[in-house]
Formats: C-alpha cells, structure tokens, sequence
C-alpha cells in the first residue's frame, strides 16, 4: 500500500503539470522535472523522444508555440512507491486548440518519479495514444 503522504505529493505534481500546461508556463513545467542527462520523456510524434531537460524545454515551447490553448485532465491514477521512487499510471486527456480547431487526445500515460531534496519530480514519462489501426478485441492490428 501507498504511503498517503507519497500518494498527495504525487497527485499534487500531477495537478501542478496540469496547471504548468494551462498556463502556458514552460519554465513551470521544467521545475517539476529532475535536471539529468538521464531524463527521458516520449510523446506521441515520432520526433518526440527526449533526452535531458534542454531537449524537453524545446518540445514544450514547441507545444506552447502552436497551440492557442491547452487543457490536461487526468483519471483512473494508480500510484505505487517504493523509498523515494514512485511509479504511475493514468488516463491523460488533452484537450487543445490549434489553429481555431479544437482538438482531443484521449491519451494514457506512464511516469517514474523520484524525491530530491523534499520534493517530487518526474524522472521518466511516456505519453501514448491508443492506436486507431487495431480494432477493439484484436491484438493485432490490421495491416
């Protein structure tokens, strides 16, 4: 079981992420990121594997520059920790406008965190789209 105090502080990063997001605010999204070169982030373009928080500053202003506004909504969170790490998954929806069109992304994502000096940070995340190419019930997709 979850330590509740590790369970708050992770669901407290995610909601900052969130907030980060909404508001446009790259420099805030980055402070909820450890600073290592061993920092990998995936996203759901096939140029969106990033390594090391300069990289990640990039695909975020990236993010910002071409939206007009972003919106990110999590569901169904389980959190597990061990010491100082937590692992998550989620349920993680976008909701963006870009170019006048609004835009939803009904994604999942996967994210290690560890704790550094007090506070909660994202060491690892992946955010994926479920592939439109492999029917419900199939486990493969049709090629």
């Amino acid at each position: 079981m979850v330590d509740d105090k590790i369970q708050k502080a992770v669901r407290r990063l995610l909601e900052e992420y969130s907030q980060a997001y909404q508001n446009k605010d790259v420099e805030g999204i980055l402070e909820l990121f450890v600073d290592s070169d061993d920092l990998v982030v995936i996203g759901t373009g096939d140029d969106e594997w990033v390594n090391g928080i300069n990289e990640l500053k990039s695909g975020f202003e990236r993010d910002m520059d071409q939206a007009d506004t972003i919106n990110v909504k999590f569901r169904d969170i389980s959190i597990s920790s061990s010491s100082n790490v937590a692992w998550l998954s989620s349920h993680m929806n976008m909701e963006a406008t870009v170019e006048g069109q609004e835009i939803y992304l009904p994604g999942r994502l996967t994210a290690v965190v560890l704790e550094k000096n007090g506070k909660w940070l994202f060491a690892n995340l992946h955010y994926s789209l479920p592939s439109d190419l492999q029917e419900e019930g199939k486990a493969w997709p049709e090629i």
